[in-house]
């Protein structure tokens, strides 16, 4: 049985792509494209949302994926057919150890954003977006007002919005990393 969560995110960021998927597959010879997007529903059915960045892309990849297990089974794929799914669709998408990396600075600096959050700043953003509470189950459990929990939503996300842009600025080619910018230069015998 699917969750809330789960039939939200298949109405919301999966459904509005099929058309586009559908298009896509019916440049395969042999398959049904009405099976394989059945099949992919299903697959689709049993995924965690929050692990998903980019649904459209998981879409793809799950028909495609259904589309290579159809041919697998058949033993027998006309080259037209392999030709469409290799061109660019066979790319591997998986990340390489360097977006593995990167991904896990990008955790680790969202993770110590967070934490230094004000700590009635953090619990709500904790709930509320880590945890899925809706504002009004927030103030329920938090004792609060559901106008402290949208405020105190709002100055978090712009403390962490803040957080992120001054790490671009001092990231940006050219930028200075010294302490004190304007401090005067002094020559030493």
């Amino acid at each position: 049985m699917l969750s809330e969560t789960q039939a939200r995110w298949l109405a919301e960021e999966i459904l509005p792509h099929e058309a586009d998927v559908r298009r896509w597959l019916s440049r395969f010879s042999g398959i049904d494209v009405d099976d394989v997007i059945q099949e992919a529903w299903i697959a689709l059915s049993r995924t965690e949302p929050a692990t998903i960045r980019f649904p459209r892309r998981w879409f793809f990849k799950v028909a495609r994926n259904v589309v290579l297990q159809y041919y697998r089974r058949a033993r027998i794929v006309p080259l037209s057919s392999l030709s469409d799914i290799t061109d660019d669709t066979l790319v591997d998408s998986e990340p390489g150890p360097e977006q593995h990396v990167s991904a896990r600075e990008e955790l680790q600096f969202l993770s110590q954003t967070i934490s230094d959050l004000p700590p009635r700043c953090r619990a709500i953003f904790t709930l509320h977006r880590i945890h899925g509470y809706s504002q009004k189950e927030c103030a329920s459990r938090l004792g609060l007002s559901e106008n402290v929990i949208e405020k105190q939503m709002a100055r978090a996300l712009r403390l962490i919005g803040d957080a992120y842009a001054q790490r671009e600025k001092d990231h940006e080619p050219g930028a200075r990393s010294f302490p004190h910018v304007g401090a005067r230069r002094t020559n030493a015998p």
